[in-house]
């Protein structure tokens, strides 16, 4: 039986995307290897919005080329996923037309195969050894391209032929992260997202309910919806002409946006305790959909949305379609109807043309909304992009790199201030894993606390009591109530 391994870059989205190909990959008779070195096929399933994970993806792919040398031998299939790839595509050395006509004859093809016929992607010139890529909203091609590489059939079930349909092999069945929507149409121009990924695309709503009662059934307590801007789930079944004039009608609880709706319907799922969604857009947030974090009680009081600058002049050269006052008024909406709100953020330093005012107001953003975390990125070019063509990486990396100490320093000085208010407060935790003879999980507002394991019963995946006694620096310290 071959062996597979896949490893993961990047978000939340991909980690979900990396569950799907686990189930195409089992289903299709193959192992799962714990590591690399023990696999016949390698998967990359990689992020290209930050130049740190396509490093650490080409450094891998160094590790590999070495192995297979000292083997004397090609030990791997080799293949990439994820947003490093642009046309899904296989080695040029699987591509001999005699080859093509006399041997491909016994595997069954699934429809519109041809188009992988190709080895146009710029990775297979800078992996030579690379054997094939995958778009990973293709993946129904993988089965079809094994098939191609391994000369002999590889089971493909017609039920994958759908991404947004095929089913994902979850490793924790008390959190299940589920996918709503796929794609962006913002095309901010430092994102590479809407080229990788393509225009929005929703679920239907039937079938997104039925994977969140399996995934209920199955043991899972908390839900994670996913998309690149889960809060416009449902455009495609609205008039796009008539989005924003929707939005209005959300937004003074005429009506409920499609996202509202779908998440009264998961609340509703009886044995369910929590409900978070990611990744959120700030200009597409509607009042409903900031209400049903008090409205619907499985809704949890945490939301992560991109402010990206606090300056307005930077916001719009991103081609961001909120301003800082917009995201400010959210912000302070949120935590004016429970102080514990957590709220978690995207930081670019060092964008092209950001000068030392502008950076400022982002200092100044920071000390107004107390973020409760904030993931802080040094502008790096993404080739590809709007930003690519049009504007200057013109921040030296010096500046970028103390402007990114500069922010982080304040972080850290939020983080303590919003993790005091816990301490002293008893917390239902979920329980998400064991370090060092201690437990550790997350509370409904997503604070990581650290516990002493004191009960052999206990378990990962449990929802238990916590006291929260302490601060250490990022997290938090409690014992078991």
């Amino acid at each position: 039986m071959r062996k597979y391994f896949i490893q993961t870059f990047g978000c939340q989205m991909n980690q979900a995307d990396s569950e799907k190909v686990n189930m195409i990959l089992l289903q299709s008779g193959f192992m799962k290897a714990a590591k690399w070195q023990d696999a016949d096929l390698i998967i990359f399933n990689t992020c290209s919005v930050r130049q740190k994970w396509e490093d650490r993806v080409f450094g891998l792919v160094d590790d590999i080329v070495k192995a297979n040398k000292k083997a004397g031998k090609q030990k791997h299939v080799f293949g990439i996923t994820g947003c490093m790839v642009r046309k899904t595509g296989m080695n040029k050395s699987y591509l001999d037309e005699d080859t093509e006509r006399n041997k491909a004859k016994k595997i069954e093809y699934i429809e519109e195969k041809e188009g992988i016929y190709n080895h146009d992607d710029k990775l297979f010139p800078r992996i030579p050894n690379l054997d094939f890529t995958l778009r990973i909203e293709e993946v129904k091609y993988l089965n079809f391209i094994l098939s191609r590489i391994y000369w002999e059939t590889i089971w493909n079930d017609s039920k994958f032929d759908d991404y947004l349909k095929s089913k994902q092999l979850r490793e924790n069945n008390f959190s299940a992260s589920i996918i709503v929507q796929t794609g962006c149409d913002n095309y901010c121009t430092f994102c590479i997202v809407p080229f990788t990924r393509g225009k929005e695309i929703s679920r239907e709503r039937q079938e997104i309910l039925s994977e969140c009662r399996e995934a209920v059934e199955s043991g899972a307590k908390e839900i994670t919806l996913l998309g690149q801007n889960v809060n416009s789930y449902g455009k495609q079944f609205v008039d796009k002409k008539l989005w924003n004039e929707e939005k209005s009608k959300w937004n003074d609880g005429i009506e409920t946006s499609p996202f509202w709706e779908l998440l009264r319907d998961i609340n509703d799922i009886e044995w369910l305790d929590r409900i978070r969604f990611t990744s959120s857009n700030p200009h597409d947030m509607t009042n409903d959909i900031l209400d049903s974090h008090f409205d619907l009680d499985k809704t949890c009081n945490y939301l992560h949305f991109a402010l990206q600058s606090g300056s307005n002049e930077m916001l719009k050269r991103m081609n961001r379609k909120h301003t800082y006052d917009n995201f400010k008024a959210q912000v302070e909406y949120l935590r004016s109807k429970d102080p514990l709100f957590s709220i978690s953020t995207d930081i670019i330093v060092g964008y092209s043309g950001e000068t030392e005012e502008m950076f400022q107001e982002t200092v100044n953003a920071f000390k107004e909304l107390d973020f409760d975390f904030v993931y802080i990125a040094r502008y790096s070019v993404r080739p590809g992009t709007i930003a690519s063509k049009i504007y200057p990486d013109d921040v030296p990396d010096s500046v970028k790199a103390e402007r990114w100490h500069t922010l982080n320093n304040i972080l850290l000085e939020s983080i303590q201030k919003r993790n005091g208010l816990m301490v002293g407060r008893e917390e239902e935790i979920l329980i998400t894993g064991e370090r060092d003879n201690q437990w550790f999980g997350r509370t409904r507002n997503f604070k990581e606390v650290f516990f002493e394991k004191t009960s052999e019963e206990t378990k990962v995946g449990d929802l238990v009591k916590v006291k929260i006694l302490e601060i250490d620096r990022w997290v938090l310290r409690g014992e078991r109530v």
